[in-house]
């Protein structure tokens, strides 16, 4: 099976919950992180050590690609940016210190998080956080695609995608939604953990990309979800 879940957003206890409760093998499945590991929530250190963890674990079975959440972070402490602070970046230095006493360890956390690569391809699907761009080829494809906003990407012809991805669709996240549509040729998959306004409608999503069919965590009601992909 293939699994996706994108944009946790600190919620270390819905990301548990969701793989515990679905039964992911993942000495037989595959999963994919699709980047904002943090921000927002209450334990980002935790989530990005959790998917350190499966990815040494399960080497060729758990991947993860980059967020912008990340990226920000980078460059702040790359170059002492400030954006990430108006993000959520003070909250994450706070999960991190917690989370890791010894500097040298939060360091190794830190850089690890900042380097995951922009996609991952597998024989089916690509996965990257937000988007991509079909003039530029995989390999080359720029850093800007972290930010790609749903009506850009969503603008450009399906057909016009496929070809650039030699018919593999496009799983990402970084924009929240409240229900997960395929349209052929992406699959955003993002529902708003911590993000949302009102806690109702924030929900963190695993995707079963083999079925077509995920599971949303809604911690205002402390209630997994099951539904279908709707494709169109």
């Amino acid at each position: 099976m293939r699994f996706f879940m994108t944009d946790i957003h600190g919620d270390l206890k819905g990301m548990k919950l969701l793989l515990k409760h679905v039964g992911v093998d993942l000495s037989k499945d595959q999963l994919v992180f699709g980047g904002d590991m943090i921000n927002r929530g209450r334990d980002s250190a935790g989530v990005v050590k959790e998917v350190k963890v499966l990815m040494e674990k399960y080497p060729g079975h758990v991947h993860a690609v980059i967020g912008n959440h990340e990226e920000m972070m980078n460059w702040y402490y790359e170059r002492s940016d400030r954006l990430w602070l108006n993000h959520g970046g003070n909250q994450t230095i706070q999960s991190f210190q917690k989370t890791f006493p010894n500097e040298e360890e939060r360091q190794a956390h830190i850089t690890w998080a900042v380097s995951l690569p922009l996609y991952y391809e597998d024989d089916e699907f690509i996965y990257t956080h937000a988007g991509l761009n079909p003039y530029e080829s995989l390999e080359k494809q720029s850093r800007e695609i972290l930010w790609m906003e749903e009506m850009d990407f969503y603008s450009i012809p399906k057909d016009q995608l496929l070809s650039a991805t030699h018919g593999k669709p496009i799983v990402h996240g970084h924009t929240p939604v409240e229900r997960i549509y395929f349209d052929g040729a992406r699959l955003n998959c993002d529902l708003g953990s911590n993000t949302y306004m009102i806690e109702e409608e924030r929900g963190l999503g695993l995707v079963n990309l083999s079925e077509m069919i995920y599971w949303v965590y809604k911690p205002a009601k402390k209630e997994i979800e099951k539904w279908k992909v709707a494709c169109y």
